[in-house]
């Protein structure tokens, strides 16, 4: 396979994960609307470390060790539900108090590596990458890939997701967002936790139907 097919349909499939709406990208924008544009960079580079933890697994070949214990992507589907539940169970939480507080202690606040740690912890645990890394992504690397071509593929699906996570948060944390934002921020925060609590219920009963 041509390296240029290679490399733009690696491009492509990053893109079009980015665009379609989930756990990560749920993530960056409350962290953005809540605790700014600092808040919402940290939770991206969070985001973009674990996607990279995840790349280099799949180039590894660790997608096999899933197909050979099956239980172990189960264990990891339901520990993500369970994230996502416990984000949005914190989301209604605020709402309900009207107080984002709880909200930003969740997400990250901007002062603290908080941020960055909720974002590789969703991106760590969100099923969604574990198998787009593990499915999608290898579809496009050649068996016979050079160690070389490895490292660059991880290094592209790296500065993707950090530029991708970047322009979210940019966008979010604009101030015609976050004014928006205010005018409607208990509605806001209880839509995202709605989003994550549904997003952790979907994931979970995916793995329980699987069983």
């Amino acid at each position: 396979m041509d390296l240029l097919v290679i490399l733009s349909s690696i491009v492509l499939a990053n893109l079009i994960a980015w665009i379609t709406p989930g756990p990560n990208m749920i993530a960056v924008m409350s962290a953005s609307l809540t605790g700014g544009r600092r808040a919402g960079l940290l939770t991206g580079l969070g985001l973009s470390a674990g996607a990279t933890v995840w790349a280099g697994l799949a180039v590894l070949g660790v997608a096999t060790l899933f197909e050979l214990f099956p239980n172990a992507l189960l264990a990891l589907r339901l520990a993500g539900a369970g994230y996502l539940l416990w984000l949005g169970f914190r989301s209604l939480r605020a709402a309900l108090l009207d107080d984002t507080s709880g909200l930003v202690a969740s997400v990250g606040s901007a002062r603290t590596p908080r941020a960055f740690r909720t974002g590789l912890l969703v991106s760590l645990t969100n099923p969604k990458a574990a198998l787009f890394f593990g499915s999608i992504l290898t579809a496009f690397v050649p068996i016979d890939a050079s160690p070389a071509l490895l490292g660059g593929i991880v290094a592209l699906c790296a500065v993707l997701a950090v530029t991708c996570h970047s322009v979210t948060a940019t966008l979010f944390s604009a101030g015609r967002v976050i004014r928006a934002f205010e005018r409607m921020r208990r509605t806001a925060t209880a839509l995202f936790g709605v989003v994550f609590a549904g997003l952790g219920l979907a994931v979970a009963w995916d793995s329980i139907r699987r069983l």
